[in-house]
């Protein structure tokens, strides 16, 4: 499954000409069968525990900070 993750990012990356994909996890909200909703976390191939901790960190901190100065009135 992470392989084909990892060709279905790469192709949606090039065609926006977003750039090459090196690596990419994915958090999904999922509902299963009976509808209840789950986190589910995906990773291309290859990525190690802290690196998918990093590349998710440093995520949420450039969602954080526009989001704060929003909710501030730009006044941060």
């Amino acid at each position: 499954m992470s392989t084909d993750l990892e060709e279905a990012l790469a192709g949606v990356l090039a065609d926006h000409e977003r750039g090459l994909l090196a690596r990419a996890v994915v958090v999904a909200e999922v509902f299963d069968e009976e509808g209840e909703r789950s986190l589910s976390i995906l990773t291309t191939p290859g990525v190690m525990e802290w690196d998918a901790l990093g590349l998710c960190r440093y995520g949420v901190l450039s969602v954080e900070g526009p989001a704060a100065a929003y909710f501030a009135g730009g006044d941060l």
